[in-house]
């Protein structure tokens, strides 16, 4: 009878005094310790390819508007309507705006080409109105709280109307000027000329002799007489009376004297 059971080896005694070969640990550089290694560590994903940036489009090039022309005529017959400075300012500040404003007399018969603001002679007589707003493209008419001035431009508008140029009297631009002369004459001239023209724009002026480096009165006027040279002609720039001022308001103007015929 065996004292050990099957299979069991006798453990050889060591010799202590020759070096002994230990036997190759199982390290972190064997196959199947990396192959644990690699199995322990998370997945990472894949890493895709760099995609090529998509091409930018090349921008297309600004399309360059084309110049304003045309003859902006600062009309009004009645002398105290501040009509030159009416265009002297127009022009100041347009031309901040725009290149090569001419500010012109409104003398001779040629008209200059390009954008021009005409300061149209005054004419109480009336007798020169015909040429005047012959070559006009758009007229601005100025109004100050003056009556003879507002009757001046009532007068005007009449004419024109008469002789088969409605569209240049209903697309006209009246500037009304209050100076605080007389506000409940202002507001008839403002309410009366609604009716009659494309628009009326208030210019309030601190005094008599405004500064003339002051552009902020005068800059809603020059961006309506802009807004108007870029439509078509006179008669197609006609606009139609607002819904309710259909009818034409009165200049009622018999508390202020007898007005120039």
């Amino acid at each position: 009878m065996h004292e050990n059971p099957p299979g069991y080896e006798v453990e050889q005694p060591i010799d202590l005094s020759k070096p002994v070969a230990l036997a190759a640990q199982v390290g972190t550089d064997s196959p199947r310790a990396e192959r644990r290694a690699a199995a322990r560590r998370p997945k990472r994903a894949q890493e895709a390819p760099p995609q090529p940036e998509p091409a930018v489009p090349p921008e297309p090039a600004a399309v360059a508007k084309p110049a304003l022309s045309g003859l902006v005529a600062v009309v009004n017959p009645q002398s105290r309507a501040g009509k030159s400075l009416v265009a002297r300012m127009l022009h100041s500040v347009i031309e901040t705006t725009q290149a090569n404003v001419q500010l012109w007399n409104g003398i001779g018969e040629t008209r200059p080409e390009g954008l021009v603001i005409a300061d149209m002679p005054s004419d109480p007589s009336g007798a020169d109105w015909r040429r005047q707003t012959a070559m006009a493209d758009q007229l601005v008419i100025p109004v100050p709280d003056d009556v003879q001035a507002a009757c001046a431009a009532q007068w005007l508008l009449d004419r024109l109307t008469a002789e088969g140029r409605s569209g240049l009297a209903a697309s006209a631009v009246v500037a009304a000027i209050r100076t605080g002369r007389d506000r409940k004459l202002a507001r008839k001239i403002v309410r009366y000329f609604e009716t009659r023209t494309a628009q009326v724009v208030r210019i309030k002026l601190p005094g008599d002799t405004p500064p003339a480096d002051d552009h902020g009165p005068w800059q809603p006027l020059a961006k309506v007489a802009l807004r108007a040279l870029e439509r078509p002609g006179p008669s197609e720039r006609a606009a139609r009376p607002a819904a309710g001022r259909q009818r034409i308001v009165p200049l009622d103007v018999r508390d202020y004297g007898k007005a120039v015929s």
